[in-house]
């Protein structure tokens, strides 16, 4: 014999505080400008202890900030950040670097790839393998952290809201690899030189606070005087294929 189960309102699984937390950023989004405590908890219909603490907490989280207390709360970056790219977007991006990858694979021998910002790792979406028998195989889908290597330091060097979310969620990891970052920053190109893999030395340009491209091989073939002049030359090659008047992504 069947029995019929009455199903739940969706709403009735929603956690007051979760739905409260959204509707806060929500709101958040829709002011260029920001919005202060007081319109958020009255547009609402929250008493200002209960709006005050949530917005705390997305604060500390690192997806709202304010510029001094008593200011008006905006969007960081946090937000967009745990979002790839739209299809489209990346399909031309990819498109576009495809050539510089070619042309960098080649001319340096080694393999060159393309990683976009995930959360707190990289993503690698696009690799030219080298031709060498002894070299650094990358496959697109690999994942991994952005503190650690050139690519992810790169990136992090190139938006600081993005540093600071990540420092705040690895301290000890950041403090190994300040360095190396801040040098990143200084230079416009991230070096790894036997660090994080042994035998593999690295260097990173970023396109975006969001994307880069790395060139990646034996160290033995790979001194840093060498990726210096391959850092020159990635740069050379991403200009030819910069959009005019428009970013990457």
């Amino acid at each position: 014999m069947f029995s019929i189960m009455e199903s739940s309102p969706s709403s009735d699984r929603v956690i007051q505080s979760v739905r409260r937390a959204f509707d806060l950023l929500e709101r958040i989004a829709a002011q260029p400008g920001g919005a202060r405590l007081s319109e958020l908890a009255d547009g609402l219909g929250l008493n200002r202890s209960t709006a005050h603490n949530l917005l705390a907490s997305l604060e500390e989280l690192g997806y709202i900030a304010q510029e001094k207390k008593g200011a008006a709360y905006r969007l960081t970056g946090k937000l967009s950040r745990l979002v790839r790219p739209d299809a489209e977007a990346e399909h031309a991006l990819r498109a576009r670097i495809r050539p510089v990858l070619q042309a960098m694979s080649a001319a340096s021998g080694e393999s060159a790839f393309l990683g976009l910002a995930a959360g707190a790792d990289y993503l690698c979406v696009d690799a030219v393998q080298s031709e060498q028998p002894l070299h650094l195989a990358v496959r697109p889908g690999e994942r991994k952290p952005l503190i650690a290597d050139a690519l992810g330091h790169t990136l992090l060097a190139a938006d600081a809201e993005l540093a600071r979310t990540v420092r705040a969620g690895d301290p000890l990891s950041w403090d190994s690899h300040a360095e190396e970052i801040a040098e990143a920053q200084r230079n416009g190109f991230a070096l790894d030189l036997d660090s994080h893999r042994a035998g593999i030395s690295c260097v990173a340009i970023a396109l975006t606070p969001g994307a880069a491209v790395a060139i990646a091989g034996p160290t033995s073939r790979l001194p840093k005087s060498r990726l210096i002049s391959i850092a020159e030359q990635m740069r050379q090659e991403l200009d030819k294929v910069r959009p005019a008047g428009q970013g990457w992504l």
